[in-house]
């Protein structure tokens, strides 16, 4: 792997919005020791009182609030690069709520940026961005960014992205870059995830089921293609974009992409093949019954979104992930079990 370090983030102000979840957290334990010479932080919550923190200036502001707004001119004031991460994941049951942060908050976040003279903006997208592909096939970047329609989420993705290119193009003196990312996981985010997407009924379940017979239980799965990358690897590639100060688009993914038998490998089960449309009934009466918070959007997302080719990241970047998708979901699946997480009020046990 080539040398990460050009020195463009030397004596430069990095801000992270979103900081204190998944990716954030990841990432500042990368900029505390890039050489820049500020980082700060904004969330919703407060900060996590242990970890490479001690260095960050944060800053508390809701994103779906027109009060934001004030705080992000003060946050982004004299600041270099921006990594807009900030990204609401629940209440499901509430898509208006959500489109209020993610798509609107992206539009606030943004314009304060130009507003600041932000040189570099660095917006978080994801996989679910992109239009419906065929199962195992690797799309580049220029595959179309119109969105899963019947996903609340990859609506928003996509939504968000069409705002950063309307706001940028206006202002090419801005450098901008998106990340599209895969499914990201790290250990230290198990309990957040699992409280996202598994709820306290199936969570509470699952742990009091032994071991041994977890593993007896199979999986009822779709046809489906799917990859992972580590949270670290997606802070990695980050970092080497704000150094380069890198423009355009960059998807993320580590190897191996796998399908519903390889996924039931990974995790020691057996797989029982179920056909989408029975499953997201299944889901989709679940989540109505309050049993799980995640909307059968989710499935279909994860059914026909395409996979990603990380080539332009591994040449332009020299990018590559230190982390096996496949050991990635182990781990992930492991800490999930034994109930850990991470620092801080969104990322540890106890959080709501």
């Amino acid at each position: 792997m080539a040398n990460l370090s050009t020195g463009h983030l030397a004596g430069k102000t990095v801000a992270v919005t979103g900081a204190s979840g998944n990716v954030g957290t990841a990432l500042l334990r990368r900029l505390t020791g890039s050489g820049a010479t500020e980082i700060r932080a904004l969330s919703r919550r407060l900060p996590p009182a242990v970890g490479p923190y001690d260095e960050v200036r944060w800053f508390l502001a809701d994103l779906g609030e027109a009060a934001s707004e004030g705080v992000l001119t003060e946050f982004l004031d004299g600041v270099d690069a921006v990594v807009h991460l900030a990204w609401a994941l629940q209440p499901g049951r509430h898509p208006e709520a959500l489109r209020r942060v993610n798509v609107e908050g992206t539009r606030r976040v943004v314009r304060a940026a130009i507003a600041q003279g932000v040189e570099h903006v660095v917006h978080m997208s994801s996989l679910g961005a992109y239009a419906p592909g065929a199962a195992g096939t690797k799309v580049t970047e220029d595959w179309p960014t119109t969105g899963i329609p019947t996903s609340q989420y990859s609506r928003d993705k996509a939504e968000a992205e069409r705002a950063v290119r309307e706001l940028l193009g206006r202002h090419p003196e801005v450098v901008g870059a998106v990340v599209r990312p895969t499914l990201i996981l790290q250990p230290e985010a198990a309990s957040e995830i699992g409280r996202y997407f598994l709820g306290p009924v199936v969570l509470g379940l699952g742990r009091r089921l032994p071991p041994r017979l977890a593993h007896l239980l199979p999986l009822p799965l779709p046809g489906l293609a799917v990859a992972f990358v580590h949270a670290d690897d997606v802070a990695d590639a980050l970092e080497r974009v704000l150094d380069r100060r890198a423009s355009g688009a960059f998807n993320l993914a580590a190897e191996p992409l796998m399908d519903g038998d390889a996924l039931a490998k990974v995790l020691g089960n057996v797989r029982v093949p179920v056909p989408a449309p029975v499953l997201r009934t299944a889901l989709s009466a679940a989540f109505h019954a309050r049993l799980v918070p995640t909307e059968p959007g989710w499935l279909d997302m994860g059914v026909h979104a395409p996979a990603l080719d990380s080539t332009r990241a591994r040449t332009l970047l020299d990018w590559a992930p230190v982390h096996q998708g496949d050991e990635v979901l182990a781990e992930f699946v492991a800490a999930l079990g034994r109930g850990e997480g991470g620092p801080g009020p969104l990322l540890e046990p106890a959080a709501d």
